[in-house]
């Protein structure tokens, strides 16, 4: 009997790709470490460098954590640098 396909992986959206850059851009604004980071909302800094790659998808409850550890508007998370052209 032949085994079941696999299910594919999630593919990496754009918006995940963009919560990263934000989050990474904040942080080093701020002069944190990932260590420093991901102690403070209950995450390993392996976690947050997963999360700032993409490789991971954040949860809503941990990017709430997150901006609220920044003082950081949650919708600013979403917005994109106006250096930066949107994806078509």
């Amino acid at each position: 009997m032949p085994k079941p396909a696999r299910a594919t992986a999630r593919s990496t959206k754009d918006i995940d790709v963009l919560i990263g850059e934000r989050i990474r851009e904040i942080r080093i604004e701020k002069g944190l470490s990932q260590a420093a980071l991901g102690e403070a909302v209950g995450v390993s800094f392996q976690q947050i460098q997963k999360y700032e790659r993409a490789a991971n998808r954040i949860s809503a409850s941990t990017l709430f954590a997150i901006c609220q550890f920044f003082d950081y508007p949650i919708d600013k998370i979403f917005e994109r640098s106006k250096a930066r052209k949107p994806h078509s």
